[in-house]
């Protein structure tokens, strides 16, 4: 239509007559082709479409993973992908870190986290995590916690001066650690591991997103940059992490899919009976609601994992065919759920928070140097249950990707095996949601003080290094 009315006014405009019937001319011709072009097209992209339908519908049902870059649906390997994503992962660390074995003055620090002095920023990590974990002040006895306490500080000086380049490199050639001075930021991924932390719900979840969101987020900020002063999104990227944070997340799907390929093994080769897998797995479930946020957890997966066994059931083995789209819908409506509740939470927090921050502590916001910690602290018990949704979502999403990566899995006999894994993550699933559910309706609900006691105590042992200085 614009070129059937700007062709000929152009036309007129720039050659007298002869302009305006050329241009008119030219109008009728665009207006007629246009339409017929588009029409020409959405014809192909239909004809296409309904004949890649029936490929892409066998291609789903006998699980197989559709592949962009030669757009065919290939089988997917669990053990393949994760030894592929192995490689990605080394491959990165070779480029950050590609000289050989270094000489260093002293390798006490090393020595601390069990480390080679060639150590990758991730394996330095992954150590300090690992030891943390083992001399934690709350996981002894009270007569050892003193030693515990010390032997802590050791190792989180240890970590302060090897996970930072500059500290590390002195320490290398001097073997002296990085000074009292220095700026201690807060390290996301003790902080969380020790405010969520569940050793037994670890496999089943992962290193949960909030951490290294958290970690690059750090990043940006110690490096004094917004996303306005990046040349290129790749730079951007680049300095969050991003490649690594990929690599990382399908590591975590493939991990815990891997986990779930063992569990339920006895029960798929025919070792355990039914009856016998359920008791299993309520025992094991019963194990993790004694922990801290036990309860929380198994909310979380129980729930995710049955919407995905019901979802790859429902197309596979039900007869009656509209299970497979209900299933589709329910997994589908409870991520919309967790996201939805996610955001809500969020807008809840920060206006909570700033109505703490104005009304009950209206004399910090006067102050030179900001709200105090007290004050801060009054908000943790809402930045925690935020805290909790966001890993909800997390942990659904994860699941997911975990369970097509078990479900999709080649490396299997037969299909009745490969419906067996699906029918073993549903009991799985139930028994976790079941428990969970119990454990929640009996547990009390703790109070303000002990909700900022627990999260006070996480960011004192993210910064204790710093505070020992």
């Amino acid at each position: 239509v614009t070129g059937l009315l700007v062709s000929p006014l152009t036309g007129g405009l720039g050659g007298g007559i002869a302009g305006l019937v050329m241009g008119t001319i030219t109008g009728v011709l665009l207006g007629i082709s246009m339409p017929l072009l588009g029409f020409m097209l959405s014809a192909y992209q239909l004809a296409r479409g309904v004949i890649s339908t029936p490929e892409a519908v066998k291609g789903f049902l006998d699980c197989k993973l559709f592949d962009e870059l030669t757009r065919t649906w290939q089988e997917y390997s669990l053990d393949d992908d994760l030894e592929e994503i192995k490689s990605a992962i080394k491959a990165e660390k070779s480029q950050t870190n590609n000289s050989s074995r270094r000489r260093v003055k002293d390798t006490e620090y090393y020595d601390l986290l069990g480390l080679q002095t060639d150590a990758s920023s991730s394996e330095i990590r992954a150590a300090y995590r690992k030891k943390a974990r083992e001399v934690h002040p709350d996981k002894v006895d009270k007569s050892m916690r003193e030693a515990a306490e010390e032997k802590f500080r050791e190792i989180s000086a240890a970590y302060q001066t090897l996970s930072d380049p500059n500290n590390r490199a002195r320490y290398d050639s001097s073997g002296v650690g990085s000074d009292g001075d220095s700026e201690l930021a807060l390290d996301p991924y003790v902080f969380f591991s020790v405010l969520f932390g569940s050793e037994h719900v670890e496999p089943y979840v992962g290193e949960l997103s909030i951490a290294s969101t958290f970690d690059s987020l750090l990043r940006l900020s110690k490096r004094g940059e917004s996303t306005a002063s990046f040349e290129s999104m790749e730079d951007f990227k680049a300095a969050v992490g991003w490649n690594v944070h990929v690599l990382r997340t399908r590591k975590r799907e493939a991990d815990i899919a891997i986990h779930l390929r063992t569990r339920i093994n006895d029960y798929v080769e025919g070792f355990l009976t039914l009856d016998a897998f359920k008791d299993s797995c309520y025992e094991e479930a019963a194990t993790i609601a004694k922990e801290a946020s036990g309860a929380r957890y198994l909310l979380a997966i129980g729930p995710a994992m049955v919407a995905e066994a019901n979802y790859f059931l429902g197309y596979r083995k039900s007869v009656v065919k509209w299970r497979g789209p209900v299933g589709n819908l329910k997994r589908k409506m409870l991520k919309i759920r967790r996201k939805a509740s996610m955001y809500k939470s969020i807008v809840y927090t920060a206006k909570e928070s700033f109505g703490i921050m104005t009304l009950q502590c209206p004399e910090n916001l006067q102050q030179e140097g900001g709200v105090s910690m007290t004050c801060l602290s009054n908000t943790m018990p809402l930045i925690l249950e935020m805290a909790w949704k966001i890993n909800y979502l997390d942990i659904t999403t994860t699941l997911s990707g975990a369970c097509q990566k078990l479900f999709y899995d080649s490396n299997i006999l037969s299909k009745e095996e490969r419906l067996l894994r699906a029918q073993a993550v549903h009991i799985l699933g139930t028994q976790f949601y079941l428990v969970g559910l119990q454990e929640a309706g009996n547990a009390t609900v703790s109070s303000v003080d002990e909700i900022k006691d627990r999260a006070n105590a996480a960011f004192a042992e993210s910064m204790k290094r710093g505070n020992a200085d």
